[in-house]
């Protein structure tokens, strides 16, 4: 299992190399949830620019990032998942994702309005790393902070951070929130792994 999962991660890594500089704000060292974070906000920026052949490219490339991941939207999230519509607007792209892992990390996006946060709940299981991302298309003060079920919060990360890592004690529901810091709504994509 941990030979699959080093794997996975190799794969991600060279995914991302080879997407050049479209993705090279994310290290080979960053967590998959970083990664799969960092390709979400790629795509959205390159699909709101898919005119040209760079940008379907960039697009191409975030989106080989997402499906080798086996990235999916989360249980339970009832948004719209972008990434059909993003597949429409690279020729060729078969949405077939190649996975690496069974499950696979989680993906949702959201819009929180100047000074409000949005909320919703999670389940992490005991003794396994509980990993989770965050990133905004126009980079937003956005922060992000964790909560176990006695209301003790597990995780704060700030505008700057926008990553939560904890090995949970117990299996239970955590409270996820994203806060908006900022003047102007924000568009986010939020990664649970």
């Amino acid at each position: 299992m941990i030979a699959a999962k080093t794997g996975l991660s190799s794969l991600c890594g060279a995914a991302l190399l080879a997407a050049g500089p479209a993705l090279s704000a994310v290290d080979q060292d960053s967590s998959r949830d970083e990664r799969v974070a960092m390709a979400l906000t790629t795509a959205e920026q390159a699909a709101q620019k898919a005119g040209s052949s760079t940008d379907r490219t960039a697009l191409a490339d975030a989106l080989r990032v997402i499906e080798r991941s086996g990235a999916r939207p989360m249980e339970g999230w009832t948004g719209t998942d972008p990434v059909p519509a993003w597949r429409a607007l690279v020729p060729g792209a078969t949405g077939v994702a190649l996975r690496g892992s069974p499950l696979g990390p989680g993906y949702r996006s959201g819009q929180i309005g100047a000074g409000q946060s949005d909320k919703f709940q999670q389940v992490f299981l005991s003794g396994r790393k509980a990993s989770i991302a965050l990133s905004t298309v126009g980079g937003e003060p956005l922060s992000l902070r964790v909560i176990d079920a006695a209301q003790k919060p597990v995780c704060v990360a700030d505008a700057q951070r926008r990553t939560c890592r904890w090995v949970p004690i117990f299996t239970q529901r955590y409270m996820i929130e994203v806060r908006n810091g900022g003047q102007s709504q924000a568009n986010y994509f939020l990664v649970v792994d």
